[in-house]
Order: structure tokens, then C-alpha cells, then sequence
């Protein structure tokens, strides 16, 4: 795969260039290839494209190339409100372009994304494509995002780009949807045959964090990637999260898929040498639930001891978990683990209380403390009620809300505090 890194195409803070700098490093010491500047919030990357970058800026540009330690992609998203037919306008591209190819950046991509969908635009952003392939030729590679970026079927706007930009040009897709839980091999040869057999390059949205998701920090493992996918796929790019330290964790976890490596060994790896492993499964979710689902499925015998003793080893570790390396971006959610942690530990005091008054007591206690933990704007042990853009995207362009991108009542704590009060009902 000759593209094989991570992309900063979030909207929120820009990362600053120490931090990619760090990411960089952390990347490519895992065998990734590359990196692509993006960020959405960026203005003079989206918003006032036409404006060139100033000394500070290229400073920062000649920075990563010179340190981080992997290829550096930029791109540009003029899709706004540029015109396809001004001279003037592509001119201002080529000369933003110009900049940063003249200190030596490898990949630029033009990034037609999240923009007005007009299904009559795909000859026009193939032109532009094939002009900025041609002015870049021999200085560096293209990738084109296109307004289409998800879904497996033909449209006349796909038709178009697939007819029109050079076949040497990836085309970026995010998968059938936007966010995506799994992506397999048979998806990417669907979107392959939809582009008239060239094959996408998966710009992945994971672990991103942004906009309706910024409650979360996805430090799980990458989950639901073939590993067949590799080979469907012209490139792969991960959207990492607003967060540039904790999005170091989970990039590893592409690392070793990207290299052919099971990606929750190597992620579980990664984990325990950095010390986060306990804080990482609270923000994840999945460990916890699990812990609790089992304590739920047993009701005597040596099989609901060994559950208890498990859940309550976890939620011990849990109530006393750091956050080392992250320097204070996780400092919210360490706080909410901490705190749903307790009260996890006081639901199960009283699922094994030995007398019914003691029982009685401790949930007295956690019936002020549960509603307390479930404000929190910090979503930790597993969502409450949220949202991800998990959205579909129709022959028309609309877009198409897939169920599961509302979430609900897959809280670990939660469910614990139900079982036991349940339970002290009974």
C-alpha cells in the first residue's frame, strides 16, 4: 500500500506542529508511511483557501518534513465556493499548492468534502483533478476527495470522476457510511466496481472525535477492518481525534493492522507498557460491559464468584487509574472514570451485601450518587445516549441517518446499578 498513515482532517482545535510532530514520530516508529495535513478549522485551508501561508506557517510545514519522520501530505479544500471556470481561481490553487510543494511535500489532496452536492459537478472536478495532477507532476502525487465519499454504488457524479481523473490518482472514500463500525473486503471491491475497477483510498474515521462525538475518547482498539481490506484499497489514511496524545493509542492499533497484525493484541500491548490500560478500557467501554454482562448471566456457584471477584479487580483498578502521557487532555474523563468507578464499586457492594440491612444502606448511598455521575458531559464505561454521524449517502446526494448512529443504554455503570437494584427488590 503506498499511502499508509493518518490524516488531521477533524473540525475543532488544530493540532499545534510540536504535537504532530510527536504523532509523527509515534506513526512512523510503527511502520506508517504518511501524514496529511487537513484541519478543517483551519481557515486558510478550508474557509480563505485562496490565501497564501505566511513565514510562521511554512516554518511549521518545513518542521514536519524535517522531523516527523514521514511523508507529508497537505490539502486544501476550496470546494466552498470556488469557481471551476475563473482563471483566476485556479491560480490561486496552484500558487497555495506551489508553497508547500516547493518545500518539499510529497501528497497533496484536493478535498471536494462537505460541501452543497451537485450531481452535475463531476466532469468539473475531474478537470481541476487533471489540471493539479499535471501542475504537480514529477513534484508531487495527487488524491482527490471527492463530494461522494461514501456508500458502494455507481452514480453519475462517480461515473464522471471515474472517466475524467488520471488513473494514477487515488480517490478517498470513507467507507459505506461516514463512521463506520465495520468495513470489509467485499464493501471496498463494491466501491471499486462502482469507480470503474479503480480502488479507493480509505480515508478512515477512526479514531475521530469531533463535533457530535467530542464526549468521547475513542482509545479502544481498531475494531471491524478485514484484514482483507488492506488489498482492496489504493491507501489508507486514519482521522485521528481532536486529542493529538491520546490518538496515539488507538493509531497504534492501526499500525499493526496496516501491518498484517492482530490489532487488539498489539493495542493491549501498547496499553499495559504505557500504563493506560485500565483507563483506556473505561473510555472505550467494551471491558466493562462485558464484566458486568457476565456477572449478570450467573447467579450461583463458582461461576458468579469468579464474575464478581473479576468486576470488582477491574472497577478497583479503575477507581485508581492515571492518564500517563497525556498531559492533561484526558483530565475530564480520568475524573468521570473515577467517579462512575465508585459507584460501580457501590452497586457491587450491594449485589453481595451479607445482610439485607446492609444492603439497604449502600443503596441509599448510591441512589444520590448514581443520578450525579450521569450528568456528566464526559461519556465514559460505555454511551448513555449519543450520537455519531454514522450517515448514508444516496444516488441523489442526500444524506441518510443509519440507526445506529443514535446510540443508547450502554453504560456498564448503569447497567450494574440496575442489576443490583433489581436484585435488593427482589
Amino acid at each position: 500500500m503506498a499511502i499508509a498513515g493518518l490524516i488531521e482532517g477533524f473540525y475543532g482545535r488544530p493540532w499545534s506542529w510540536d504535537e504532530r510532530i510527536e504523532v509523527m514520530r509515534w506513526c512512523a516508529a510503527r511502520g506508517m508511511t504518511h501524514y496529511v495535513y487537513a484541519p478543517k478549522d483551519d481557515p486558510l485551508h478550508r474557509d480563505r483557501w485562496r490565501e497564501l501561508y505566511g513565514p510562521a506557517e511554512l516554518d511549521g510545514f518545513a518542521r514536519l518534513l524535517a522531523e516527523g519522520g514521514l511523508t507529508v501530505g497537505f490539502a486544501i479544500s476550496p470546494g466552498l465556493d470556488i469557481d471551476h471556470a475563473d482563471p483566476g481561481d485556479r491560480a490561486a490553487l496552484r500558487a497555495k499548492v506551489d508553497q508547500v510543494a516547493g518545500l518539499g511535500v510529497g501528497l497533496v489532496v484536493l478535498a471536494l468534502d462537505d460541501i452543497a452536492f451537485d450531481p452535475s459537478a463531476g466532469a468539473a472536478h475531474a478537470a481541476l483533478t487533471t489540471e493539479l495532477a499535471d501542475h504537480l507532476s514529477g513534484r508531487a502525487e495527487v488524491v482527490l476527495v471527492p463530494t461522494e465519499y461514501v456508500g458502494t454504488h455507481s452514480t453519475p457524479y462517480l461515473d464522471a470522476l471515474a472517466a475524467g481523473v488520471p488513473a494514477e490518482v487515488p480517490i478517498a472514500w470513507t467507507g459505506p457510511a461516514v463512521v463506520n463500525d465495520k468495513i470489509t473486503a467485499t464493501d471496498a471491491r463494491r466501491r471499486t466496481e462502482a469507480m470503474g475497477g479503480r480502488r479507493p483510498l480509505l480515508w478512515d474515521n477512526y479514531p475521530v472525535n469531533d463535533a457530535a462525538m467530542a464526549d468521547r475518547l475513542f482509545l479502544g482498539p481498531l475494531r471491524g477492518r478485514d484484514p482483507a481490506l488492506v488489498e482492496q484499497c489504493a491507501g489508507y489514511l486514519a482521522n485521528p481525534m481532536v486529542q493529538p496524545r491520546c490518538s496515539k493509542l488507538p493509531l497504534a492499533s492501526v499500525g499493526a493492522w496496516l501491518r498484517g497484525e492482530d490489532p487488539e493484541v498489539a493495542w493491549a500491548q501498547e496499553a499495559d507498557a504505557s500504563g493506560l490500560r485500565a483507563f483506556a478500557e473505561a473510555c472505550d467501554g467494551a471491558v466493562p460491559r462485558a464484566l458486568v454482562a457476565a456477572l449478570a448471566s450467573t447467579t450461583t456457584g463458582p461461576g458468579r464468584a469468579d464474575a464478581a471477584v473479576a468486576l470488582e479487580s477491574w472497577l478497583e483498578a479503575a477507581a485508581e487509574c492515571t492518564a500517563p502521557g497525556l498531559d492533561g487532555e484526558a483530565d475530564a474523563w480520568l475524573a468521570q472514570v473515577h467517579r462512575e468507578a465508585t459507584v460501580g464499586q457501590a452497586a457491587l457492594r450491594v449485589l453481595e451485601a451479607a445482610r439485607p440491612e446492609d444492603a439497604l444502606l449502600d443503596a441509599l448511598s448510591l441512589a444520590g450518587r448514581w443520578p450525579r455521575v450521569r450528568r456528566s458531559e464526559q461519556t465514559v464505561m460505555g454511551v448513555r445516549c449519543g450520537f455519531r454521524p454514522v450517515l448514508l449517502q444516496g444516488p441523489d446526494g442526500a444524506w441518510r441517518l443509519h440507526r445506529s448512529a443514535f446510540e443508547e443504554d450502554a453504560n456498564a455503570v448503569d447497567a450494574l446499578v440496575r442489576l443490583a437494584l433489581d436484585t435488593l427488590s427482589d
